[in-house]
């Protein structure tokens, strides 16, 4: 647990120097590029503490030749409740962040600076939308929140997801449709929603042309439910790397892959299953498999 505490106080460092670096920014009437671009460095330096506590919380080391004080189990669930506990705290620096940005975007800069600061915008975004994610998974494992398990109907919650996502798809001009159904399973609504929104997002952020569909199908006592897209597809060799966040495979993605690896800790916690199929260059299929529910 020594690298867990190494990596909150370099986290909490970071932070702090992030503050100061944008409230100098502000106060400076010309914000040289020089300045905006160390701001961006402290960005990449802050999103790396983050992946070094998701490291120590999702795989705890021992030191070599010294005797274990707790269990790798205990250790990395006090490492998901410290994070997820932490959250709060953290995530209002970050929030500050943003405001700073947009801030600095109104001001009267050279035309690299203002380059500067979209880039730096685009960094506190991308930032904010892995740490939400990040945040997430620890509050699933560390059991912090509660599911309320009830019959869900996937057709009204395929036509929210859909109309959700509806606008960007058009822009992309990507197809984005549904199988209507009236089938009901076993689930968490609001849980279950998020699940299939990470989802929906993945494949449009995958797919360049042609379209994503949302479908559902009977096997059994359980329910199917199936994200298409007609995406490239995922390489042989990067297969097993898919819900592996930060890996090869989530490198090109800006979420880093958490998306989908958060959905998969929902259906897992759901009492279900996520799965992946693809062929290079024939798309992706992601299927959650659930117990289908039926009135007595």
């Amino acid at each position: 647990m020594r690298e867990a505490g190494a990596a909150r106080g370099l986290l909490i460092a970071l932070v702090a120097a992030l503050m100061a670096s944008a409230g100098l920014m502000l106060s400076l009437s010309l914000v040289s590029p020089l300045i905006i671009v160390w701001f961006l460095v402290l960005l990449g330096s802050l999103l790396w503490a983050l992946w070094r506590v998701y490291q120590c919380m999702a795989c705890p080391r021992e030191e070599a030749g010294a005797a274990p004080e707790i269990d790798q189990d205990t250790g990395s669930q006090d490492a998901l409740a410290f994070l997820s506990v932490v959250g709060h705290d953290l995530r209002q620096p970050l929030q500050a962040l943003s405001l700073y940005s947009a801030t600095l975007a109104t001001h009267e800069l050279q035309p690299n600076s203002r380059q500067l600061v979209a880039g730096m915008e685009t960094a506190a975004e991308t930032l904010s939308l892995q740490f939400e994610d990040v945040m997430a998974i620890a509050k699933l494992e560390s059991g912090r929140i509660a599911f309320d398990l009830k019959p869900v109907s996937l057709g009204a919650l395929m036509t929210s997801t859909v109309a959700a996502w509806l606008g960007e798809a058009h822009m992309r001009s990507i197809h984005l449709r549904y199988v209507p159904t009236s089938i009901k399973v076993w689930a968490d609504e609001a849980q279950l929603a998020r699940a299939l929104d990470k989802l929906v997002s993945h494949a449009l952020r995958m797919t360049e042309e042609g379209g994503v569909l949302i479908g559902c199908r009977r096997r059994g006592s359980q329910v199917w439910l199936e994200v298409r897209d007609t995406s490239g597809g995922v390489a042989p060799e990067l297969q097993d790397l898919v819900f592996k966040p930060f890996s090869t495979y989530g490198q090109r993605l800006p979420d880093r892959a958490l998306g989908i690896v958060l959905a998969q800790r929902i259906v897992r916690r759901l009492g279900g299953n996520l799965v992946h199929r693809s062929r290079d260059g024939r798309g992706s299929v992601f299927t959650m498999s659930f117990e289908r529910y039926t009135a007595k």
